[in-house]
């Protein structure tokens, strides 16, 4: 029968459908006891969604890095403190002649007599123990003075990299967002091609058992009949592959929301016709020039990074030999057997000491590896200015090659709505043929198969041309 042959057609353009989503199945055995919107679902992704989240405490890290730039401006200040209590203090025993220290004073004279004292022949036995115990404090302050713009450009290298985060993590979530909005779009669809092959494969059964019946009369010859019932089975391999292809993205829906009970029939999701011609009706040029030059995600995170690369150059430029950074250091220490202010006498032995230092350190010579860390920032920066280019360029790329889906799909749907009408008046003219003897019923059914096809057909060229304005819609706002 020739109708099988427009079957076989219809199975290779579903399979070519089925490549909008991958997965495996998602139960829908239990009976519905909650359903989800659009809303509900969104929702669910931006609080469960593992790569939002991941992505958000990366930004979190960012903000993190960000303020201790912001803290190098200011002095590092450490301190140290030490109490040591020996069970066995060293002690100061030794002697000194009296006449050594008599001959080390310049005695005045007086009345032309020398005041010195004769000679001795003593000696002076000093014995004395040392405290048990020993504190020693440390404050040390240093603040950085000149350091040829590293703290400032870190300070915007840091702002920069937190920047990018923030898009990177908007850029997820609207990317998250588009994906689950085009597998509701798919199931909204292919819940319209089950309810057709419902009907389809209750016209093929119809079919299967008048011909059998034609076939016991001697009205049909065996051959039809097998024809009949190839056309019913491959009308249940196309809704079985749908069943699958359903499943695939409920799987789907539940590894982005992470809601494990959803099913065909609790998910409550309407594609807006309005919305999708609003974005295929747009003006062309201005919707590539947003692409590309507008506050897209992808372009936006592009620049950042390019900005990014920028202060890296200034990073490593001021980095270089013979560029000394100054730093000023105050430094307070204590050193000594009392506690400070809690014991009397301890500034007696004057075991203090405040200093003011005034720093410089640069590179000399490394064998000239900071010139090269220069030489690798500047690669990096064109690196980055090559990777917005060739996005330019893979944006331009997806947007003509889905504005060219977007007019080959509208002009299919042009096509199908007239071969469905078409179709739909053969079945009346088969259906008035048949009340007035001139077809068979099997010349209807026929008729309303192929009716359903058609329809089916115009299904399948809807869900391509809205995955399509989806697509451009996310590139371009």
């Amino acid at each position: 029968m020739c109708k099988s042959r427009k079957n076989m057609i219809f199975l290779a353009t579903f399979a070519i459908l089925l490549v909008t989503g991958s997965g495996s199945a998602f139960s829908m055995e239990e009976e519905e006891e909650k359903t989800y919107t659009l809303e509900d679902l969104r929702a669910a992704l931006y609080a469960n969604n593992t790569d939002i989240r991941k992505q958000g405490e990366e930004y979190y890290r960012s903000t993190l890095d960000l303020t201790d730039a912001w803290w190098t401006l200011g002095p590092t200040v450490s301190a140290t403190a030490a109490g040591n209590y020996m069970f066995n203090p060293p002690s100061v025993n030794y002697t000194i002649d009296s006449d050594e220290i008599i001959d080390a004073i310049d005695w005045p004279v007086i009345a032309e007599q020398s005041t010195r004292p004769s000679a001795s022949d003593k000696s002076l036995t000093i014995d004395e123990e040392l405290d048990h115990t020993l504190y020693n404090f440390g404050l040390s302050l240093q603040q950085p003075i000149f350091t040829w713009g590293k703290i400032a450009n870190s300070i915007k290298l840091y702002q920069g990299i937190s920047e990018a985060r923030r898009i990177q993590l908007e850029g997820t979530e609207h990317q998250l967002e588009t994906e689950l909005e085009t597998r509701l779009c798919a199931l909204h669809y292919l819940k319209q091609i089950l309810l057709i092959l419902e009907e389809e494969k209750e016209y093929a059964s119809q079919l299967v058992s008048f011909t059998e019946l034609a076939e016991k009369n001697g009205m049909m010859v065996h051959q039809e009949v097998l024809d009949a019932k190839m056309q019913a089975k491959q009308i249940e391999i196309t809704e079985q592959n749908v069943k699958e292809e359903v499943s695939s993205q409920l799987l789907e829906l539940q590894s982005l929301t992470r809601i494990q009970d959803l099913t065909l029939e609790n998910i409550r999701f309407t594609v807006s016709d309005d919305e999708i011609l609003r974005i295929i009706n747009q003006d062309r040029a201005a919707v590539l020039e947003k692409a590309l030059f507008g506050d897209s995600d992808t372009m936006r995170l592009l620049l950042q990074t390019e900005a990014v690369r920028e202060i890296a150059v200034k990073i490593a430029k001021g980095s270089v030999n013979w560029k000394p950074d100054i730093a000023l250091q105050l430094s307070l220490s204590y050193s000594g057997s009392k506690f400070p202010f809690f014991e009397e006498g301890w500034q007696d032995a004057d075991d203090y000491s405040l200093n003011l230092t005034l720093g410089i350190s640069t590179t000399v010579w490394d064998g000239g590896r900071r010139v090269r860390d220069v030489s690798r920032r500047l690669s990096e920066e064109r690196s980055a200015q090559i990777d917005t280019d060739d996005a330019r360029d893979q944006i331009r790329h997806t947007l003509e090659s889905q504005w060219n889906t977007v007019d080959v799909c509208t002009m299919r749907m042009e096509y199908q709505e007239l071969k469905i009408e078409t179709a739909l008046l053969k079945v009346e003219q088969q259906e008035l043929m048949y009340k007035s003897g001139y077809s068979a019923e099997s010349d209807v059914l026929l008729a309303k198969i192929d009716w359903c096809n058609e329809r089916i057909g115009l299904v399948q060229e809807s869900l391509k041309r809205s995955t399509a304005a989806y697509t451009i819609r996310y590139l371009s706002e």
